[in-house]
């Protein structure tokens, strides 16, 4: 049963992330922990980004950098989550 809760937890977490038109590849920074990239494009706004961290990182998360183009309306978020 807390398989399955898992799952359907990260299931959950992947179709936010997929609905908000996000990714996250895996980056690594010097303090020992795993950076993520969300990129949000289109009409998204921050909030889908941090949205999509939040989701990642259930005890919360670290900002590494934002980036945002308005030409390309992409917006860029390295994030990692807390310990």
């Amino acid at each position: 049963m807390k398989k399955m809760a898992l799952a359907l937890n990260a299931l959950i977490s992947m179709t936010v992330i997929s609905i908000a038109g996000c990714s996250l590849p895996n980056t690594k920074q010097g303090d020992g922990r795993d950076w993520l990239e969300v990129s949000c494009g289109g009409f998204a706004d921050w909030s889908k980004c941090q949205q999509a961290a939040a989701n990642a990182c259930p005890n919360g998360y670290d900002i590494g950098s934002r980036e945002e183009s308005v030409i390309a309306q992409k917006r860029v978020l390295q994030f990692a989550c807390k310990k």
